[in-house]
């Protein structure tokens, strides 16, 4: 079973940290003072311990977008209706959303894949591995059966497999779903024991109404599935969607094909959450790009034991934080790859002629002091 498989491959990798060392070092030789590109520096370092490259070039990015419903949509949990779905993914295929907008002034493709959207999106480039219609609704009985969960999981791998072996050097992840920052919650308040109310946010600015109402929703469909919480796909299949379900087989491939991988917003950080419960070590090959205005964020990131790239209060979600800060991971390959070195660019090394006076003075100092 490709699920099976690619869980195996994930757990049999291990990060090259002798090859982080060697690009630790280089980065000491380039053209500038030492550590003087703060956190440029450390990503070129993880790039080098995910990869087992030096110098890993970033040249090609790709960002994938999962689209599925929910079928608690309906109960109105967001103040957008459920149909918003379709049409934001003909939006993003035309070139016009936000996504769409900032992956092409970022320079990466765009990869949009239907994996459970309400009715049909009829347009030649969009991926169409729907499971089915959106999700049940929660509130009544599991969002999905375990073979739907795994279906949606293996079309993740599949299609993110694939766009790895047309050349991608790092994926940046995304989804759209009406409701899913409600299906999101209820995941994370199961994984981390926390309360609804502590981890429910206001997702597309509702009200108060509409807030105490998803709330209540998340307490319904956890009382009436009774998620097993050391079972993340139990978790996972009673109470998420095909879109979150998709970008946890994402993030499964891209650790099990040591290609690094960058985390959007809130959903993304729970599918991510899942993939590291389901197979630990997966969140090494990941980076998070940012801290969601979302106020449970946090928690996730905690969870998951990375740093945000930037803190620009979005929200949008949709790989838009995660187009941003790919651009600032390739900036730090190019500088790795790209940058002279003190003995090639012919700069004397001011770094060791400060060192070479500090000992001299130091042995002056102790000389007086005798």
């Amino acid at each position: 079973m490709l699920l099976h498989n690619t869980i195996a491959r994930v757990k049999q990798n291990k990060l090259f940290y002798e090859t982080g060392e060697q690009a630790r070092k280089q980065q000491n030789m380039l053209i500038k003072p030492k550590g003087s590109l703060g956190k440029l520096e450390d990503i070129s370092i993880k790039l080098a311990e995910i990869t087992g490259q030096v110098k890993y070039n970033i040249c090609k990015k790709e960002v994938i977008i999962f689209c599925g419903d929910h079928g608690f949509a309906e109960h109105g949990v967001s103040a957008y209706p459920p149909e918003v779905t379709r049409q934001m993914t003909k939006a993003y295929l035309k070139g016009t959303a936000a996504a769409s907008v900032i992956a092409k002034t970022n320079g990466a493709g765009l990869t949009v894949i239907d994996i459970g959207i309400k009715g049909n999106v009829e347009d030649h480039r969009l991926i169409k591995r729907k499971i089915r219609e959106g999700t049940c609704d929660f509130t009544k009985g599991p969002a999905m059966t375990n073979e739907e969960l795994v279906a949606a999981i293996e079309a993740g791998i599949s299609e993110t497999e694939n766009i790895i072996k047309k050349g991608a050097h790092i994926i940046a992840l995304g989804e759209m779903g009406i409701g899913n920052t409600t299906s999101s919650s209820a995941l994370l308040a199961v994984y981390g024991s926390f309360t609804p109310e502590k981890v429910v946010g206001r997702g597309s600015l509702v009200n108060n109404e509409t807030m105490e109402r998803k709330i209540r929703i998340i307490k319904e469909a956890i009382k009436i599935n009774k998620p097993i919480r050391k079972n993340p796909l139990d978790v996972l299949a009673k109470l998420g969607g095909f879109e979150i379900a998709g970008m946890v087989g994402a993030f499964l491939a891209c650790a099990a094909n040591r290609t690094p991988v960058v985390v959007d917003g809130f959903i993304a950080s729970i599918a991510a959450i899942t993939a590291k419960l389901i197979a630990p070590g997966c969140e090494r090959y990941m980076f998070a790009s940012h801290l969601s205005k979302e106020p449970a964020h946090i928690y996730m990131l905690e969870m998951l034991d990375l740093d945000p790239l930037l803190d620009l209060d979005m929200r949008l979600g949709e790989a838009t934080g995660a187009s941003l800060a790919m651009q600032l991971i390739q900036s730090a390959s190019k500088v790795i790859c790209e940058m002279d070195t003190f003995y090639a660019g012919g700069v004397t090394e001011s770094d060791k002629r400060l060192e070479h006076l500090e000992k001299i003075t130091l042995k002056k100092e102790k000389v007086c002091c005798l």
